[in-house]
């Protein structure tokens, strides 16, 4: 008995674990476990039934047909309370009073059968197993077959009868012990059994939630891909679409030739930035990704005009959990409209700057015929015109720039050149206006550094300088200007203590037509291409020109131009 309860007691604490959360479940087998009830009961009836006919026929002197009959009667009862009981309303836990009372009548039928059918109680076996099988913990399903059993095998001595096994006392421990431990043996499977079918609920629960969420999260994937104004396409390591949404479709088929309703990447009209030449496969945007390049703002045309569109290509790589390239996502946004305003300001730009050059050269023209009377006019009045007409050049030559811009090129022409005239002759230039704006300007550059620049192009990079130090500068303020010869590096720096530039907008100081907020709320004129012609003209000298700054104290421009 002891070792039969030790042995249920390592499975009791697993069985305890699942009792809640079998008890939690809903029993929507209801039905199915009633039927099951009946079943089991109406079986165990019939067989009592048969056994109970044997015995009348064949009773001997140890019978007793009033007890073997009162057997069968009760087990008719318990069958119809079997029938009667509504099971899906009461606790799982409850059937186990059924398999007892089944004991108890298999205790009567084997004592009112006598000798002669000794073997029925063997059938005990069956409620063991119910109880077993009932939702009860193992130890007490162990507990309440032991002890039934007992029972039934101690009833023909107290009843008078004969006893129910040969063998005397070991004949009435050894069916309780071996019923014991067929109790212990099937409540462990079926504990084990339980307990993966509650797994399994809880694993198809889990699966459900799992499959209704990742639903949701692709309906609203799909709503995202289809709202967003941008192209997206993701496709695999080995370039075959995954996904694309309406946008790049409507893209897609926007590049497509004439009657080719379904064309392959390498059928569509993709073409450069400029719009008109081709471009290979090979060097396509979506090529590029899939070999595994990470683009960034990559300009193409798509599709023949009317309906060629600017695209901005930009891609980004996938890669599984072991580093390997498993497919790219590019996406696609749409810059025509911004390209045609670019265009349309390039072209207003070169309007203008031919617009320019009529009155430039009148002034000029007059310029150099007062020049000739120089001789007539009084010092300061020739020194005037000699410094009207070096601005008015310089004007020449911004108007020549802005054309130059939009053809990309740069005419420079280094030769040896003396640079600290060449920042006198600026400094000289400014001045009058730097003193009536109320600025301090202070050329501390030598008298005399000789360079290899361009001489025009550099006082043109100086002049820019100069004018927006004073342009974003304020009352009080001051202006330095500074130049040296580093080894082989010609240095030209120009600082100011104006109203500086925000850290965010530092690194577009030099894009076409930027102008930072601080400037604009100024309300100071400007187009933003200054900067550009400069860090243009310092680019074709092979140079570089860096800038730092502090909103509200100041910035200073640094030029390097080697020098050999």
């Amino acid at each position: 008995m002891s070792s039969t309860t030790a042995i249920s007691g390592s499975s009791d604490a697993r069985g305890e674990r699942q009792i809640a959360a079998e008890s939690a479940l809903a029993d929507p087998a209801g039905p199915a476990r009633r039927r099951s009830i009946v079943l089991s009961q109406v079986g165990l009836t019939v067989i009592l039934t048969v056994t109970v006919v044997l015995g009348l026929l064949i009773r001997d002197a140890t019978g007793s047909p009033g007890v073997l009959l009162a057997g069968w009667i009760l087990s008719l009862v318990v069958t119809s309370i079997a029938v009667v009981t509504p099971w899906s309303r009461i606790l799982p836990q409850s059937p186990f009073a059924l398999p007892l009372l089944n004991l108890l009548v298999i205790g009567l039928v084997r004592f009112g059968a006598g000798e002669t059918l000794s073997g029925t109680g063997l059938l005990a076996a069956l409620p063991a197993v119910w109880i077993a099988a009932s939702h009860v913990r193992t130890a007490t399903a162990v507990a309440l077959t032991f002890g039934a059993t007992s029972l039934l095998v101690s009833l023909p001595p107290i009843l008078g009868g004969a006893p129910l096994l040969t063998g005397g006392l070991p004949g009435l421990v050894l069916l309780p012990v071996v019923l014991a431990g067929l109790t212990w043996f099937v409540s462990s499977l079926v504990r084990d059994n339980r307990g993966r079918q509650v797994a399994l609920l809880a694993s198809e629960g889990a699966l459900r939630r799992s499959e209704k969420e990742a639903r949701a999260r692709e309906r609203l994937l799909d709503t995202v891909l289809e709202t967003v104004r941008v192209g997206l396409l993701a496709v695999d390591a080995d370039g075959h679409d995954i996904l694309m949404n309406a946008r790049q479709r409507e893209s897609h088929l926007a590049a497509a030739p004439e009657g080719n309703t379904d064309p392959s990447e390498s059928d569509l009209l993709i073409f450069g930035p400029d719009g008109q030449t081709p471009l290979p496969p090979a060097e396509r945007p979506v090529r590029r990704a899939i070999d595994g390049e990470d683009l960034e703002s990559i300009q193409i045309w798509a599709g023949t005009p009317p309906m060629q569109r600017a695209i901005s290509v930009s891609s980004t790589s996938l890669h599984d959990d072991d580093g390997a390239f498993a497919g790219t996502v590019v996406s696609f946004s749409d810059i025509t409209e911004l390209m045609l305003a670019l265009q349309a300001k390039d072209r207003f730009l070169a309007s203008v700057s031919h617009e320019f050059r009529t009155p430039l050269t009148s002034i000029l023209g007059y310029l150099d015929v007062a020049l000739e009377l120089e001789a007539e006019l009084p010092e300061q009045a020739r020194h005037y015109l000699r410094v009207a007409r070096r601005n008015a050049l310089r004007l020449e030559r911004l108007v020549e720039d802005f054309l130059a811009i939009n053809a990309g090129t740069f005419e420079v022409n280094p030769v040896r050149t003396d640079v600290g005239l060449i920042l006198a002759e600026a400094a000289e230039s400014a001045l009058v206006r730097a003193t009536r704006a109320g600025l301090r300007l202070v050329n501390r550059a030598p008298a005399s550094l000789p360079a290899v620049v361009d001489p025009d192009r550099l006082g043109q990079v100086v002049d820019n300088l100069l004018s927006n130090a004073m342009k974003y500068n304020r009352p009080g303020g001051c202006i330095t200007l500074d130049a040296a010869l580093d080894g082989t590096t010609l240095r030209i720096e120009v600082e100011d203590t104006g109203i500086g530039i925000a850290p965010e907008e530092v690194q577009h100081v030099f894009d076409r037509f930027f102008r930072s907020a601080s400037v604009r709320s100024t309300g100071v004129t400007g187009v933003g291409l200054g900067l550009l012609i400069t860090r243009s003209i310092v680019g074709e000298h092979n140079g570089s020109i860096s800038v730092t700054s502090e909103l509200g104290e100041g910035t200073c421009f640094t030029i390097l131009l080697p020098q050999g």
